[in-house]
């Protein structure tokens, strides 16, 4: 059980909490007294660190994910082996995407691009260091203290597949949810698999749903491998033609038709990103027509060129023509594989814990069709100037600071955490908040103002909410060990550096204290009695009690 390890030290980390626990491993919230910094420690479960030789194999994969220094992979400190079992300890990141979703049902579109880029570059970085991550979910993305989207548990799933190699078990390991087609059949894996989860895990982020579902994890590998997922749109309408191309052409059944690469998969979205806020960057348009000759909407998005002369892109249920200079490629949807393999694994593990040279590349921005229907083509490169005389705007925008984990709202609608924008407001008065995950109680932790937006304007709102904690404080007066004086007691709370002395209040207290997080002077004083007096800390989510105060009196 986990509880053994509690207030335990495994090598010089000590262990305080049970943070959570997954298929394979348990997570604590522990200790690293050398930095004085709290860590994450992954401690395995016993039915998988009982052999040496998968021991080996973890450390061994460990200390290969321990090599990789990126900004959007998670920094693993130590692997060890002690008291009979393997651990990993690595930075203590509490907020995650799992956490976000559990929050509210989708996330914004600009949002989930963000984190999708951040994943999608550690992803190419691990894979040119020959990690392949083969569990890419909600629960293993994290975010540091500056919102960037960290991944964590690089090298776990392929430990894993070393202890089936080491038993005998025909075994899948990763989770059904967010297999990759050849993952399910148990077929060798490179880093597309990884993509392709990616593509799960955007679309899961911004729909509020899995686009797999089933009663078993044998129904929902045989959907990844035989079935073409929902399109985005049709579960969440107001997403872009553009994010539902990119999530479609990741969760191709065909690795080939993926993008070849994260970091080119990175730069298609960082491309939707910057149309989005710059829309003259956009320096190609293309039509992409059905077999028929009926001009339809393209998407905007990545698509690899290079040395191929057919190009690969997924638009929905369209198959069609992308003209581009009067030069025609055939676009089509991806064919995957059909049917399980009938090597199918008879058993898996399922974790639920918390947590050559690239080929270039073409924007393919919106179809643009004349009034007479025939389409209107723009050479690559030459950017279209906007019309002079330009009519005025007729909405404006609305940016938001706040700290990362703040989630913000615009009229109870989510908009996003952290720095945030939304453009394209009609002038109106909009109600804007900021609110932290804390405790009950706690009303420094949501903050509220009222923004009137005007016709092009842009409207910057700062919000500076905080965690909470509680404190907890009972005393008593004293002549002698045994002798209490009787008479009210008084207590106060003032924040360090504050000039206005606070009101002072009578203990005992009705209920735990709720404030700020912070460092406050605290007093508590009785008549003809010694005061007591003492810094606090207020921490995040904790209690400071002290219930055991004595003031020695006259």
């Amino acid at each position: 059980m986990p509880e053994r390890y509690l207030g335990q030290t495994l090598g010089k980390y000590q262990i305080e909490s049970l943070l959570g626990s997954g298929g394979f491993a348990w997570v604590f919230k522990g200790y690293y007294p050398e930095l004085d910094i709290p860590v994450a420690i992954k401690v395995l479960k016993p039915q998988f660190s009982g052999d040496q030789a998968v021991v080996d194999r973890f450390r061994r994969e460990a200390s290969t994910a321990a090599r990789l220094r990126h900004p959007n992979i998670i920094k693993i400190y130590d692997v060890g082996f002690e008291k009979g079992a393997v651990y990993f300890v690595m930075d203590y990141l509490p907020s995650g995407l799992a956490n976000r979703l559990e929050a509210t049902q989708s996330l914004p579109e600009d949002y989930v691009l963000k984190v999708g880029v951040d994943v999608a570059r550690a992803l190419g970085f691990a894979h040119r260091e020959g990690v392949i991550h083969r569990d890419i979910k909600v629960d293993n993305i994290l975010f540091d203290t500056h919102g960037n989207a960290v991944v964590a548990d690089f090298g776990i799933a392929r430990a894993l597949s070393g202890y089936t190699n080491q038993t005998g078990t025909n075994m899948v390991v990763g989770t059904p949810q967010y297999f990759a087609p050849e993952q399910a059949r148990a077929k060798p894996l490179d880093g597309r698999a990884d993509l392709y989860s990616l593509g799960v895990t955007l679309f899961r982020s911004a729909t509020g749903r899995l686009p797999f579902e089933g009663e078993d994890w044998y129904e929902i590998a045989r959907q990844h491998v035989e079935e073409p997922p929902p399109t985005p749109r049709s579960v969440n309408p107001a997403l872009s033609p553009e994010f539902e191309a990119v999530v479609l052409q990741c969760m191709a059944k065909s690795p080939d038709d993926r993008p070849p690469t994260g970091e080119v998969l990175a730069d298609t979205m960082q491309d939707i990103l910057q149309m989005r806020r710059d829309p003259s960057s956009a320096n190609t348009v293309t039509v992409l027509a059905t077999p028929g000759g009926t001009p339809v909407s393209a998407q905007r998005g990545r698509v690899a060129t290079g040395s191929m002369r057919r190009k690969r892109i997924v638009s929905g249920a369209v198959v069609g023509t992308v003209i581009l200079a009067g030069i025609a490629a055939l676009l089509f949807l991806p064919i995957g594989p059909t049917g399980l393999s009938s090597a199918t694994p008879d058993s898996m593990v399922v974790d639920t814990s918390v947590a050559g040279v690239p080929e270039t590349t073409m924007i393919i921005p919106p179809a643009v069709v004349t009034e007479s229907g025939t389409p209107k083509v723009t050479i690559p490169g030459k950017s279209t100037p906007p019309p002079k005389n330009a009519p005025p705007a007729t909405t404006g925008s609305i940016v938001v600071t706040a700290p990362v984990d703040a989630e913000i709202s615009i009229r109870d609608v989510v908009i996003g955490f952290g720095n945030t924008r939304r453009d394209s407001l009609a002038p109106d008065t909009y109600v804007v908040r900021a609110e932290l995950p804390t405790i009950d109680g706690c009303t420094d932790g949501r903050q509220t103002t009222t923004v009137r937006v005007r016709a092009g304007g842009t409207h910057q709102v700062t919000f500076t909410p905080k965690f909470c904690g509680m404190i907890e404080i009972n005393a008593v007066g004293r002549r002698d060990e045994r002798t209490t004086v009787p008479g009210p007691i008084w207590y106060s709370l003032k924040p360090l550096g504050a000039s206005e002395d606070p009101k002072e209040q009578i203990l005992p207290m009705a209920s735990p204290l709720v404030l700020p997080v912070g460092k406050y002077q605290l007093q508590v004083r009785k008549p003809n009695c010694v005061p007591y007096n003492e810094t606090v800390e207020i921490l995040a989510g904790e209690t400071i009690r002290r219930t055991s105060l004595v003031l020695i009196c006259s």
